[in-house]
């Protein structure tokens, strides 16, 4: 008989992991991911999008890129300053916000497009989080 994984310890463990090094620098590298995630999208103007786990922002700053309004969200609150300064340097108007992919703050059906590079695959509860993807 397996025991039961404490999820909410794992998360604390991870966030700890990801805080703790310069992990955007590394981000900066998949820029190419971001780039290419918004244009398979075929994102448009205005449309409202919501980048989950977003780490420092490559999915967030092509879809700000193309005009959409977005929210750039992850548990790591290190790791969306980065996406900050990324933003203010090249101008453009992005909502950064802490939030947990499994429990996201946002009403059903809120946004027009919902993205996420690489930072959702390490949800500890994938199921929960991709139904919170689908929800919003």
């Amino acid at each position: 008989m397996s025991t039961p994984i404490d999820l909410t310890a794992l998360k604390e463990r991870q966030k700890v992991a990801w805080a703790s090094g310069d992990y955007a620098v590394i981000g900066t590298t998949l820029q190419i991911v971001g780039e290419s995630l918004a244009e398979a999208c075929d994102l448009r103007c205005d449309e409202q999008v919501l980048d989950v786990a977003a780490g420092n922002g490559n999915a967030t700053l092509a879809a700000a890129r193309r005009g959409c309004v977005v929210t750039s969200t992850d548990y790591v609150a290190a790791l969306l300053e980065r996406g900050q300064d990324r933003a203010r340097a090249e101008h453009l108007e992005v909502i950064f916000q802490v939030a947990d992919a499994e429990a996201l703050p946002f009403p059903d059906e809120s946004y027009d497009a919902v993205l996420s590079t690489f930072g959702v695959m390490f949800a500890p509860d994938q199921v929960t989080a991709a139904n919170e993807l689908g929800r919003v």
